[in-house]
């Protein structure tokens, strides 16, 4: 299946970023992977697959008794990156005014040349999440040819 080898490819690159650089190694994994396909048969439905890299949110935060942040969900974040993406057919990491309710105009979801593959990650900075993505674009290319 096409989805498992975009996943698999997506979450070995996914791997190395996070053992390669002490920002992310000095904490536990986080970040959640989606791979969507256009389906063949009926372009209005996008198969998708969700493969969790350890955790997925960031907890609040508190300082001297008082909440400073409220957390951050990589599950949330991913899907609006994504959510931008099929609606614009572009990369998401476009400006905060070109976006629709609650599309993310953070970088890290991309869409092949042909339109029928979304790759998408959430969890590391913008550069490190378009490299995870861009793992899953080229595996599709692969199985495409």
């Amino acid at each position: 299946m096409k989805r498992e080898k975009i996943l698999s490819a997506m979450e070995a690159k996914a791997t190395e970023i996070y053992e390669s650089k002490e920002q992310y190694s000095k904490n536990p994994k986080r970040g959640v992977i989606v791979v969507q396909v256009q389906s063949e048969e009926n372009p209005a439905r996008w198969d998708s697959s969700i493969l969790l890299f350890g955790e997925t949110f960031v907890g609040p935060a508190m300082e001297n008794g008082y909440p400073i942040s409220n957390g951050f969900s990589f599950d949330t974040t991913v899907h609006e990156k994504i959510a931008y993406v099929r609606r614009t057919g572009k990369n998401s990491g476009a400006a905060y005014y070109d976006m629709i309710g609650h599309e993310s105009f953070w970088t890290g979801a991309l869409i092949s040349d042909d339109g029928k593959c979304i790759c998408a990650f959430s969890g590391f900075a913008g550069e490190d999440d378009v490299a995870v993505a861009a793992a899953g674009i080229g595996q599709w290319i692969v199985e495409s040819v």
